[in-house]
C-alpha cells in the first residue's frame, strides 16, 4: 500500500509539472516549434528585456501585486485579530462570510465590481472614466483579503492567549503586545498570506478584465490577445522567471514554517532571526507602499499625450514576423503621443463596454452593423476630415455606406468575407458545397461554431435562404431551430480560440473570417477556405471611429490618418492578412496576399455578398435570446445529469460520513 501510495504520489507530481518543465525548455528553444528542441539559446531572454511594452505590463501586473499585497496584509491581519476576539458562534458567522469571496466565480465578482465602480463612478460622483488603476487595485485587494485572514486565523489559534496577558501585566500596551507577541507568533501566516495573495494578484485574468480601464493594463489581459499568432519564445523567458520567482517565494515560506516549528527548540537564535525577519519583512512592505504611490505621484506626470485604442485582438501589425511595428512608428512621428492598445473579442463586447461607461476610449475599430447602431444611439463622434487628409486615398466604393451615409463617423480600416476553413486531410471535398457541410453529421464533434450571435444567425440565413437582415419573427425562429439541430454536431462555440483548435487538428470545420483564416492557412498547409457564393456569404468592413468618451480627439485623428496612408495600410494588411479599402496600399503588401483571391476575391464573387445592417433593438434582443438558448442550454432532448451529480455527490458524502459518525459512537 505504502509503495502504490508513493507512485500515486510521483505520478501527480509529474502531472503537475510536466507543463512548467515543457515551458521552461521552450524557453531556451531556438526553434519556435515546442515540439522541436533544436538548439540551446539565451536570446529569448535578451529580447524580453529588450522588449519594453513586455516589460512594461510585466511592471504593472508586478506593482498591482505587491501594492493589493502590502494593503491585504496590513487589513487582513487587523481583521484576523478581530474575528478572533469575537464570541465563538459570531467568529464562525464571519468566517462563513469571508469565505465566501473565494469561492464566488471569478467572472460574478469582476462582473458585480464592475457595476459597482461604474454606478458609484458615473452615477454618484459624475466622473467620466470610473474604471482606473484605483478601481483595479481595490478589486485586488478585494479579493487578497480573504487569503490573508485565512492563513492568519489558525496561527491565533495555536497561539498560548497567555503569552498577551502575560506581556500586558509586565507594562505593555495592547498595541505593544502585539507588535512584541502576536505579530512573532502569527508572522508564518502572515508570510503565507502575503504570497498567496501576491501569486492570485499577478495570475488574475478574469476580475482584471472587467475593472480595468484603457490607461493600465496587467500582463494577463493582455496575454489573452496572444491567441490569432504563435507565442514567441521570449514570452516563455518571462513565465518561467515568474514561475522560478514564485517557486524562490513557497520555498522560502516553507523554510520559515519549517524554524516556526522548532522554535521550543533554538528558542533565542529563533527569536532573534525572527526580530530580523520581521524587520527584512516590514523594511520590504514600506518599499513597496513607497514605489507604488512614488509611481501613482509621479508615474502619470508625463507631457505626452496618452491616446486609448481599442481594436480586435491581434488587428494590428505589432513589428513581429518582420513586419512593421505600426504604433511604434505612429509614435516616433508623432513623439508627444503614447498609444496605449486594449482589445476586445466581438462587436457587442465592446458595445458594452462603451454603453455601461466608465472608461476612457479615444479610436475604436468596430464592424458595418455595430457603427449604424453606435451612431444612431448618440455614441460617436462626428470626425474633422481636415485633420484626415489620406481619406482621398480610399476607394470610391467605400465612401458614404450604408451604415454611416454621409462619411461623418467613420473611417474604413479593412474589409473582408465570411467563409468555411476545413482540412483538406479529414474533410471529403465532395461534402464541400456550402452552408450545409457545418450540419453534416458525418463530421460531428469535428465542427466549430462561430460564438457572435449575428454572424452565426447570418449563416442560418444563408442556408435557409432569409435574408440576414430580415426582422422577421417566423423567419428569426426558424433559423433558431436550425442553430439548435447543428449544436449536437459542434465541438464548442469558439471566437480567438479556433486558431490553435484548427491548426492542430482538433477540429476539422469552422466558418470565420477569411484574414483570420489565411493566418491560420499559414500555419497549416492542410487548411483551405470555401466561400458559398450561390448561397451568399457576409461581405463585412470595420472602420475606424472616435467614440463620445474620447479624450483626445485631435490625437485621435492623427492617429486615423496615420493608418490610412497607403504605406502604412499596406504594410499592416501584410500581418492581418485582410484586404485593405486603399487600393494603393496593394503596391506596399507581400505578392501572395495582394493577389490572393481568399484576401481580394473578385467582383463577380463579391457580387454575391451581403452587408449586415443594424436591426432595431427589439430584434436585437430577440436574435441574442434565440441565440442563448439555441446554443448555450442544454438539449432539451438530452439527459439533465446535474440532479446525478448532485445526488452522486451526496451519495458520496454519506459513504464518508457515517463510518466515521459509527466510530465515534462505538468510542463513546
Amino acid at each position: 500500500m505504502k509503495k502504490a501510495n508513493r507512485i500515486l504520489t510521483v505520478l501527480m507530481f509529474i502531472f503537475l509539472y510536466i507543463p512548467m518543465v515543457v515551458l521552461i525548455v521552450a524557453s531556451f528553444n531556438t526553434s519556435q516549434d515546442i515540439t522541436k528542441f533544436e538548439g540551446f539559446t539565451l536570446r529569448q531572454y535578451a529580447e524580453l528585456f529588450r522588449d519594453e511594452d513586455l516589460l512594461r505590463l510585466l511592471g504593472n501586473s508586478v506593482l498591482i501585486a505587491l501594492l493589493s499585497t502590502a494593503i491585504s496584509v496590513a487589513f487582513g491581519t487587523a481583521a484576523a485579530v478581530g474575528i478572533h476576539r469575537l464570541k465563538p458562534k459570531m467568529r464562525k458567522v464571519v468566517m462563513n462570510l469571508t469565505n465566501i469571496p473565494m469561492t464566488n466565480p471569478d467572472i460574478v465578482t469582476g462582473v458585480s465590481l464592475s457595476l459597482l465602480f461604474v454606478f458609484v463612478g458615473t452615477r454618484l460622483l459624475g466622473q467620466r472614466e470610473s474604471l482606473t488603476f484605483w478601481t483595479l487595485l481595490i478589486a485586488h485587494v478585494t479579493f487578497g483579503l480573504p487569503y490573508v485572514i485565512l492563513n492568519v486565523m489558525p496561527k491565533l489559534q495555536q497561539m498560548d492567549g497567555s503569552l498577551t496577558d502575560a506581556a500586558m501585566d509586565l507594562g505593555c500596551t495592547p498595541v505593544k503586545a502585539f507588535f512584541k507577541v502576536i505579530l512573532h507568533e502569527i508572522l508564518p501566516g502572515i508570510v503565507s498570506g502575503g504570497i498567496m495573495t501576491f501569486t492570485m494578484s499577478l495570475d488574475d485574468f478574469v476580475i482584471s478584465y472587467f475593472v480595468t480601464g484603457s490607461g493600465f493594463v496587467t500582463l494577463p489581459v493582455e496575454i489573452y490577445t496572444y491567441t490569432k499568432k504563435p507565442i514567441q519564445n521570449k514570452v516563455y523567458a518571462m513565465f518561467t522567471l515568474l514561475f522560478l520567482l514564485i517557486f524562490v517565494l513557497m520555498v522560502a515560506m516553507n523554510l520559515l514554517q519549517l524554524r516556526a516549528n522548532r522554535k521550543r527548540e533554538t528558542m533565542r537564535s529563533v527569536s532573534k532571526g525572527g526580530a530580523i525577519f520581521r524587520r527584512c519583512a516590514a523594511g520590504f512592505a514600506a518599499a513597496c507602499v513607497l514605489a507604488g504611490c512614488c509611481f501613482l505621484a509621479f508615474g502619470n506626470k508625463q507631457d505626452k499625450i496618452i491616446l486609448n485604442v481599442k481594436n480586435w485582438g491581434m488587428n494590428m501589425a505589432d513589428g513581429s514576423d518582420g513586419t512593421l511595428d505600426i504604433v511604434k512608428a505612429f509614435e516616433e512621428k508623432y513623439p508627444n503621443i503614447k498609444v496605449n492598445m486594449s482589445y476586445y473579442e466581438s462587436n457587442e463586447t465592446l458595445y458594452s463596454q462603451l454603453k455601461n461607461g466608465g472608461i476612457s476610449v479615444d479610436v475604436i475599430i468596430p464592424s458595418d452593423y455595430m457603427i449604424d447602431r453606435m451612431r444612431q444611439e448618440g455614441m460617436l463622434e462626428k470626425l474633422n476630415f481636415d485633420n484626415i487628409p489620406n481619406f482621398q486615398y480610399v476607394d470610391e466604393q467605400f465612401k458614404n455606406p450604408d451604415y454611416d451615409p454621409n462619411n461623418e463617423y467613420s473611417v474604413p480600416y479593412t474589409w473582408g468575407t465570411v467563409g468555411i476553413l476545413y482540412n483538406t486531410k479529414y474533410v471529403d471535398p465532395a461534402d464541400v458545397t456550402g452552408w450545409e457541410l457545418l450540419w453534416n453529421e458525418d463530421y460531428a464533434g469535428k465542427i466549430l461554431m462561430i460564438d457572435n450571435s449575428r454572424d452565426a444567425f447570418g449563416i442560418a440565413q444563408y442556408l435557409l435562404g432569409y435574408s440576414v437582415n430580415t426582422e422577421d419573427r417566423e423567419e428569426l425562429q426558424a433559423c433558431a431551430d436550425k442553430l439548435a439541430e447543428q449544436k449536437p454536431l459542434v465541438q464548442q462555440y469558439v471566437m480567438d480560440q479556433i486558431y490553435s483548435i484548427m491548426e492542430n487538428e482538433e477540429a476539422w470545420i469552422a466558418p470565420y473570417y477569411a484574414g483570420d483564416c489565411m493566418l491560420m492557412m499559414e500555419e497549416n498547409e492542410d487548411l483551405a477556405f470555401f466561400l458559398p457564393q450561390e448561397q451568399g456569404f457576409n461581405l463585412f468592413t470595420d472602420a475606424m471611429c472616435i467614440p463620445t468618451c474620447c479624450k483626445e480627439k485631435d490625437a485621435a485623428e492623427k492617429f486615423i490618418n496615420f493608418l490610412t496612408d497607403p504605406e502604412i495600410s499596406g504594410a499592416n494588411m501584410d500581418y492581418i492578412c485582410y484586404a485593405s479599402p486603399i487600393s494603393a496600399a496593394r503596391d506596399y503588401m507581400e505578392d501572395y496576399l495582394a493577389e490572393s483571391e481568399i484576401v481580394y476575391p473578385s467582383e463577380e464573387i463579391l457580387a454575391n455578398g451581403t452587408a449586415y445592417k443594424y436591426l432595431t433593438k427589439e430584434t436585437t434582443r430577440y436574435v441574442e435570446g434565440l441565440y442563448q438558448s439555441a446554443t448555450k442550454t442544454a438539449d432539451a432532448e438530452g439527459p439533465n445529469w446535474i440532479p446525478y451529480a448532485i445526488g452522486g455527490a451526496v451519495l458520496l458524502g454519506l459513504a464518508v460520513t457515517l463510518p466515521v459518525i459509527r466510530r465515534r459512537k462505538k468510542t463513546q
